[in-house]
C-alpha cells in the first residue's frame, strides 16, 4: 500500500488536496472472503464487505470478483447511476499505478512505463565497470609494447 497526494480544483474555488492510497493488485486479491470483500472497478479499490447481504443480485455474485479486476462484469450487468452513486461510499482507494494495464492490455510490468528504481541502474553501472575494464586493459597494454 502507498499513499499519494492528489490536487483536485473545480475552477470555482481554491485547490483542494486529497489524499489517495494505491493498493497492489496482490494485496487486493487477498480480500476475497465473506469476511473481507474488495474489487476493483476502473482502477479504483472498493471494499464492499459492509454491502455484501444488501446486494440486489445476492453475494454469491460478488464473491466471485472478490480480489479482481470486476470493471468487465460490473459494465456487463449494466448498473444504475444509483449503483454508480452507491459504489462511491465504498471507495478505498485507487489500484497502484504499477498494476493498471495499459491501453493495448499488456502487462505494464513487462513495458518499459514502470520499471523498479534499481533496474534502472543495473544497465549503466555495467557499462560504467566495463568501461573501466577495458580502460585499464588498454592502458596497461600501451605501457607494456
Amino acid at each position: 500500500m502507498a499513499t499519494g497526494k492528489a490536487s483536485s480544483s473545480d475552477g470555482e474555488g481554491p485547490e483542494v488536496e486529497t489524499s489517495v492510497t494505491y493498493y497492489r493488485l496482490e494485496e487486493v486479491a487477498k480480500r476475497n472472503s465473506s469476511k473481507e470483500i474488495w474489487l476493483v472497478i476502473h482502477g479504483r479499490v472498493y471494499d464492499v464487505t459492509r454491502f455484501l447481504e444488501e446486494h440486489p443480485g445476492g453475494e454469491e455474485v460478488l464473491l466471485e470478483q472478490a480480489g479482481i479486476d470486476a470493471s468487465e462484469s460490473f459494465e456487463d450487468v449494466g448498473h444504475s447511476s444509483d449503483a454508480r452513486e452507491m459504489l462511491k461510499q465504498y471507495y478505498i482507494g485507487d489500484v497502484h499505478p504499477c498494476d493498471l494495464k495499459t491501453d493495448s492490455g499488456k502487462d505494464p510490468l513487462k513495458n518499459n512505463s514502470c520499471k523498479s528504481c534499481w533496474s534502472l541502474w543495473v544497465l549503466p553501472i555495467l557499462g560504467a565497470v566495463l568501461l573501466g575494464f577495458l580502460y585499464r586493459y588498454y592502458t596497461s597494454e600501451s605501457r607494456s609494447s
